[in-house]
């Protein structure tokens, strides 16, 4: 295959099968290392592997988080179980929705720029 055959193939507007699928299991949650580990191969699996790898770092310090204001504002007596449990809503509904917006676009082929995360998404290098 010649370089300008396999540039055009890299390059093409719609991904194929596999690629979406890649892109799309990265958004469950650790599965964002396989996204990555294939990212070398395509355009289209870096920016979604990208981006999922990003929301689960930011799960990962929301849990933390979680825990901490958990074994600490939660022991008030009922503020702290009102700040904790909004606090769990809110967090786990916004990674629920952000991964299953990722899931989607991606296994229909499409990008799309994550709010909050897509920006920063250049600057994770794929694993090699």
């Amino acid at each position: 295959m010649s370089a300008v055959a396999a540039h055009t193939n890299s390059e093409r507007s719609t991904p194929s099968d596999a690629e979406r699928w890649y892109a799309a299991v990265g958004y469950l949650f650790f599965m964002c290392f396989l996204a990555l580990w294939k990212a070398k191969e395509s355009r289209f699996v870096r920016f979604h592997a990208r981006q999922a790898f990003l929301l689960f770092l930011a799960e990962c310090v929301a849990f933390v988080a979680i825990a901490v204001i958990d074994r600490t504002v939660g022991r008030l007596p009922f503020l702290g179980l009102i700040v904790v449990v909004i606090a769990q809503v809110f967090v786990y509904l916004t990674a629920l929705f952000l991964s299953v917006m990722g899931f989607v676009k991606a296994l229909f082929g499409e990008r799309w720029e994550m709010p909050f995360f897509g920006p920063y998404r250049e600057k994770i290098p794929p694993l090699s």
